[in-house]
């Protein structure tokens, strides 16, 4: 078995067979898994050249005698099986593909066995069909017939699933069959990963042929691909700041060129293997990192997106949105073994893979990550130098949640880093703030920033910026002081009318007033929901529950607070106003970088 992809025509050329150990459980598919790969094959085959793959995934497989047994993809593989049962009738080499049964076996699995030989045998009285399967013939059945209105129409179809549907194959070295706790520890990150191979993974293997140097090259993909976890490993011994030195070491060196060095100094617990292979590893001296079964992400980007940034980088194309809208797999040249954008293509690939890894440096070293699960929603950064450490975290924080294009700041902000070294934060500081400014531009008064005229929620997230940063200005007492201090940036998605839209609980305002930003905060959608159209008093108590905890949702939604509590009459359309002129204020002054 080589390191090419496999379609269910080339398993057939190949005379390859397999096996499903009984370890593994059993065919689990229903309607919804199979109607969506069959629509998503017939959309793919539609909107695509004849030749066009459609990659299913990745199969791992240990060779047994004559036969692969099937680590993972049984699922997958059992799925084409019972396609070509039913597709056979319009495409007849997927008869050869059955091979009377003999492509596929359940070991110790005998009803399963009977079943699949009496249905490829044309048996219509089956005394005990699997259930599973036995819906998933009727259902690609009748798909086929409801879907195609003509034989050539469904033969068509049947031809390009033999043809084009993909997979590639990682075969487990012999060692693992001797290891049944290696062996199922693998199998249970395969599971935990629950989902098919990625583009990135299928470009690696392709940017590997006709590659001399294909074990280094693939160490560093890597080593760079797991954003769930930092390049450099830290140890629980080491301080933050020896464990700073190192990633500041390691900077140094691909500054100075030195990649290979640089290269050593990163975590080293991946795979040497080649592209499409576990490696000639002993099973068990084989470790498993915890993080490839984790399911919270640690990074802003993925590592799809940092790829098509470092290509962007690196090709100096000056990518904008419809770049970043590319499909990976549309920008590999088959000709070349490389990767290509209109003119553009990389023609040392050593070269491309050191500055892979430079720039993941850079973004562990500094940009934010995210802490904890998805409902935590924490931030940390490694870089710490100088005074800004807490301004830059949470500033990094605002772009993320705001939604902004990654690349508006990310890409600018990498750029330089790699042209140039930043003395501290408070520099990187200015640098991400200038950036920033230039892709937005504040309406030119205070009434163009109403909700019926369609504002922009970054604004929202830049005053809470602000007055996070200006604290003391902003806000008179310690506690209020401390409880602003503690605001975390989540991805509120929802415009808040702290004077209801609806109004029968509360004094009656103008439209205008209504809508105007004076009386607008950003919260989320099940807040809002709660607040509903109650009266103002009603929701103040919400919110001073949140400062009570430290939990504020809008620092400036707590603004507006404090603001009515100061007024005998409470928030009434004369405080909103005030309010609304010192947040627009604000906004003007969040502009001018000392």
């Amino acid at each position: 078995m080589n390191t090419y992809r496999y379609t269910p025509e080339k398993i057939v050329r190949e005379k390859l067979y397999f096996s499903i150990p009984l370890y593994q459980r059993l065919f689990s598919w229903g309607e919804e898994q199979i109607k969506g790969l069959l629509y998503d094959l017939e959309n793919h085959f539609e909107t695509t050249c004849d030749d066009t793959p459609y990659y299913l995934g990745m199969l791992s497989c240990i060779r047994s005698g004559n036969h692969y047994d099937l680590i993972d993809g049984q699922q997958r593989f059992t799925v084409m099986t019972l396609f070509a049962i039913v597709l056979r009738d319009y495409y007849k080499e997927w008869d050869g593909f059955l091979d009377d049964g003999k492509r596929l076996k359940f070991i110790s699995r005998t009803r399963d066995n009977e079943y699949l030989a009496a249905v490829i045998n044309r048996q219509t009285d089956v005394l005990d069909p699997n259930r599973k399967m036995n819906e998933a013939v009727k259902f690609i059945s009748n798909f086929m017939l409801s879907q195609f209105p003509s034989d050539d129409l469904r033969e068509k179809f049947a031809r390009n699933i033999y043809h084009r549907m993909s997979f590639f194959f990682s075969e487990l070295p012999d060692s693992y069959a001797n290891s049944p706790t290696s062996l199922n520890k693998y199998f249970e990150a395969m599971n935990a990963g629950g989902k098919g191979l990625e583009q990135h993974e299928i470009l690696k293997v392709m940017l590997m042929k006709g590659e001399d140097n294909k074990d280094h090259l693939t160490r560093i993909w890597n080593a760079v691909c797991d954003l769930n976890r930092p390049v450099i490993r830290r140890d629980e011994k080491e301080s933050e700041e020896y464990y700073r030195s190192k990633y500041e070491y390691a900077i140094g060196l691909c500054r100075n060129h030195n990649y290979d060095e640089a290269f050593k100094s990163c975590e080293s617990s991946y795979d040497s293997e080649d592209n499409n292979t576990i490696g000639d590893i002993e099973a068990e001296q084989h470790k498993f990192d915890q993080s490839f079964a984790e399911s919270s992400e640690r990074s802003l980007i993925t590592f799809p997106e940092f790829l098509m940034m470092v290509f962007d980088l690196y090709l100096n194309l000056s990518g904008s949105y419809s770049f970043y809208r590319q499909e990976l797999l549309k920008l590999y040249d088959p000709q070349s073994y490389t990767i290509r954008y209109d003119s553009h293509s990389i023609s040392d690939k050593q070269d491309f893979y050191n500055q892979l890894l430079f720039y993941r440096l850079l973004l562990d070293y500094y940009i934010v990550y995210k802490e904890g699960d998805e409902t935590a929603n924490k931030y940390n950064i490694i870089f710490k130098k100088g005074s800004s450490a807490e301004a830059l975290k949470q500033y990094q924080s605002m772009l993320y949640v705001s939604q902004t294009p990654f690349y508006n700041w990310l890409k600018p902000v990498l750029e330089r880093l790699h042209n140039e070294p930043v003395q501290d934060t408070n520099q990187l500081l200015v640098w991400i703030k200038r950036i920033d400014n230039s892709t937005h531009v504040l309406p030119a008064s205070v009434e163009e920033m109403a909700y019926d005229k369609g504002i922009d929620r970054y604004w929202f997230w830049r005053l809470d910026y602000y007055l996070w940063e200006r604290k003391e200005e902003y806000f008179d007492s310690e506690e209020e002081r401390q409880i602003v201090d503690e605001y975390v940036f989540r991805s509120n998605r929802s415009i808040e009318h702290l004077h209801p839209q609806h109004q029968e609980n509360n004094d009656v305002w103008d439209e205008e007033d209504i809508h105007s930003l004076g009386n607008l905060a950003m919260i989320s959608q099940s807040f809002n929901s709660q607040q509903s159209d109650d009266p103002v008093t009603v929701k103040f108590a919400r919110i001073m529950d949140q400062a009570h905890n430290h939990a504020l949702q809008s620092i400036k939604m707590f603004r507006m607070y404090l603001d009515a509590e100061k007024s005998p009459s409470g928030w009434k359309v004369d405080i909103k106003n005030e309010h609304q002129a010192k947040m627009y204020d604000l906004l003007i002054k969040s502009f001018h970088i000392e």
